[in-house]
């Protein structure tokens, strides 16, 4: 964009009557480029701008009289065809010289201004302009910038940028320094307010409902309930789309009253705020609720009818229990023998809440957040992570190799991308802390919060949906008994417009507090490594294999390759712990799978897992490790056939060259490969790729070793 400063006099600049900040006015109407110079068009936009009484520009004028004008900010024009000029940033500055101008004419005192600096107002003009290039400058100073418009306004400038002069999310992104988070969340609100405006309640829309729509847009269970396009960005529940759109609203009703006369009683809106929107979603699919809220006109009454309140009651007091049993248990030394028969009556209560079976009390619950998977990662962006900062990789397809030297950041790439689909389970990342500091049981907090230090900040795209995690090590805010308190690790996950948080207080002598609302994962994932063992994880893999019935391909490999004499494997519970045994041919008795060869059982392990992450990804660390060379070839080839089978993306790490050739060699869509090598320059871990078909090129051709 080419642009050159010029000097004109006051007179020929003209306001931009469609400047972005009139978009959310009452009677808003675009106005043709031929009709801008019209005297009442230019009169209405200086109205506009200056407000009643000149209430929108009294800050400017008393600057401008206090201290002259000072053009710290550039005021940029275009040069129309009757050669004079419109405004393209800096309307309100123009407004106030064009008011303080008529002042000058008057006789009022105009303070420091002097009559040249109306005759010569310093201006920008752009010299064939491409129209996108106004809208960007627009959005650095209005979205991105500390003079920002109100978010509808910034929403239709992203808006226009997109879907009226082409430019794509990433160049939206790079060019504003937004996120696609930011602009699609802005999109939908959009959206959703366009389809309300062409409603029957369009007329009753103001600027400040916008975050009224962005809550809608936000919150999971409203969007259910809308049956939300994410693709159109548009509800498909009609029905429940006008219901919503009516609770937002003022309705007329017809009320008789005894002597037989109608009468018009118009009523307030049952939502007038963003976060009634979400109390409303904490009920939304409980038809009583609902009722009872729409009868009474009031947000409180719907939820106070519904499960929500219990829900909310029950996890307040198991709360308060944790607490005060924690608080008893630091004073037990005082207790006497009515606390000990009290504390008795106590636990048979407790234990009666308790229903019959096996109970995991410290596994979160969690949901996966898609309905289906139609593609996986496409992109990973490592701001932090560890030793890792500022990587992307891209290029991702069906498997993944990752290869480099000892150090080079293998196993924090996989890491990155198993934690991207755990969102916000933050047991997730606390289980890699862990097994990093090497607390194959309990973990020390002081030890994660010593070492701990960097946070971590990641961004992909999975499922063609934009999705970031952040995790931070900080002192809460919150008002908590601070004794023996350490610190707190947080998480911040978003997946499009829809946010996840939970976090975890820390003590130096007693047990972690972990708080969250609704936990949820990307898909199923699994990280494996030969340093790492997961035995409940094997497990729940062990009884899905069995039940999708592919757990007889894991066993058929194993004796087609490694031992012809195996017949079976299951899984045994021997007083009350669950062992895998093996049945073999001349063998009288089954046995223990960790009597056999690291190789067998790391194979056995990783295959188990592939099928446990159907539709999810799987990352492997070491892939090759303690598996015989003559084996890689037919290894490599059956994880590719479960990874289609099962739908799995693979991630995997070696620094074994034959392992790299033995995905080559083994022929099985080497197009569905892409390899990754990991170097150490200056300091700083890159990440070069290379895509499966050049890969076996290159291999065939000069052996190339890529590590």
């Amino acid at each position: 964009m080419e642009t050159k400063k010029i000097l004109r006099h006051v007179n020929r600049l003209l306001l931009d009557p469609n400047n972005y900040r009139f978009i959310d006015k009452p009677g808003y109407v675009k106005v043709p480029m031929e009709e801008i110079e019209d005297p009442r068009i230019q009169q209405r936009t200086y109205n506009l701008l200056v407000g009643k009484n000149n209430e929108n520009i009294t800050d400017l004028v008393s600057s401008f009289k206090e201290n002259g004008f000072l053009n710290l900010d550039q005021i940029q024009v275009k040069e129309t065809a009757s050669k004079n000029f419109l405004v393209v940033e800096g309307n309100r500055r123009v407004a106030t010289l064009k008011f303080l101008y008529s002042q000058f004419g008057l006789g009022f005192d105009i303070g420091k201004l002097t009559e040249a600096d109306f005759k010569s107002v310093e201006l920008v003009l752009h010299v064939d302009e491409d129209p996108r290039q106004h809208l960007i400058a627009m959005g650095l100073h209005h979205i991105s910038g500390k003079r920002r418009w109100s978010p509808i306004n910034q929403a239709q400038l992203i808006y226009d940028l997109i879907n009226t002069h082409g430019m794509t999310e990433e160049e939206v992104c790079n060019s504003l320094g937004i996120t696609k988070h930011n602009i699609r969340r802005n999109l939908r609100v959009l959206s959703l307010i366009d389809r309300y405006k062409n409603s029957d309640y369009g007329d009753q829309f103001e600027s400040n409902m916008y975050s009224i729509f962005e809550e809608m847009v936000k919150k999971t269970e409203i969007k259910a309930w809308l049956d939300w396009d994410n693709n159109e960005m548009i509800p498909t529940n009609i029905v429940n789309e006008e219901k919503l759109f009516s609770w937002i609203s003022k309705e007329e009703s017809i009320e008789r009253d005894e002597e037989g006369n109608d009468h018009t009683i118009l009523r307030d809106p049952i939502i007038t705020k963003s976060h009634e929107i979400r109390e409303l979603s904490k009920y939304i699919s409980d038809p009583k609720a609902i009722e009872k809220m729409e009868e009474s006109r009031s947000i409180t009454a719907g939820f106070a009818s519904s499960d929500a309140i219990g829900e909310a009651r029950l996890h307040n007091a198991l709360d308060t229990i944790k607490k005060e049993v924690q608080t008893a248990f630091n004073f037990s030394e005082f207790m006497d023998n009515d606390d000990t028969s009290e504390i008795i009556r106590l636990r048979d209560k407790l234990d009666k809440l308790v229903p019959s079976g096996n109970i995991l009390l410290n596994e979160k619950k969690t949901t996966t957040y898609f309905e289906s998977i139609n593609s996986h990662f496409t992109q990973l962006n490592i701001r932090s992570y560890r030793k890792v900062s500022d990587v992307e990789v891209s290029n991702l397809n069906k498997v993944n190799i990752f290869v480099g030297g000892n150090n080079t950041g293998k196993t924090s790439i996989l890491e990155s991308f198993y934690l991207v689909t755990q969102l916000n389970d933050i047991n997730k990342f606390l289980d890699l802390e862990r097994y990093r500091g090497k607390f194959f049981q309990d973990f020390n907090p002081k030890w994660i919060d010593r070492n701990f230090t960097k946070s971590v900040k990641l961004q992909a795209v999975f499922n063609n949906s934009s999705t970031s995690i952040e995790v931070r090590n900080e002192e809460t805010n919150e008002f908590i008994d601070k004794t023996s308190y350490i610190s707190s690790i947080s998480i911040d996950a978003f997946v499009d417009d829809i946010s996840l948080t939970s976090h975890v207080n820390l003590y130096s002598n007693r047990d972690a507090e972990l708080f969250y609302q609704k936990a949820q994962i990307l898909c199923q994932a699994a990280f494996t490594s030969p340093y790492r063992y997961n035995d409940e994880m094997l497990k729940r893999a062990h009884a899905y294999a069995v039940k999708e019935k592919l757990f007889d391909d894991i066993v058929q490999f194993l004796r087609q390759n490694l031992d012809p004499s195996i017949e079976k494997i299951e899984m045994v519970n021997i007083e009350g712990e669950s062992r895998f045994f093996v049945s073999s041919i001349g063998q009288n008795n089954s046995i223990d799978i960790t009597k056999y060869g690291e190789g067998l059982q790391r194979i056995f392990e990783i295959t188990m897992l592939m099928i446990f992450c159907r539709n999810g990804i799987i990352c492997i660390d070491e892939v090759d490790s303690a598996i015989h060379k003559s084996l890689l070839i037919k290894f490599t080839e059956f994880i590719q056939k479960l990874a289609d089978k099962c739908n799995v993306q693979v991630f995997l790490s070696t620094h074994s060259k034959e392992c790299i050739d033995a995905f080559i060699e083994n022929e099985y869509h080497n197009e569905r490969i892409t390899a990754y090598s990991l170097v150490e320059k200056e300091g700083k871990i890159v990440c070069k790729y290379i895509e499966g078909t050049r890969l076996e090129k290159l291999v065939d051709s000069i052996n190339l070793d890529i590590r």
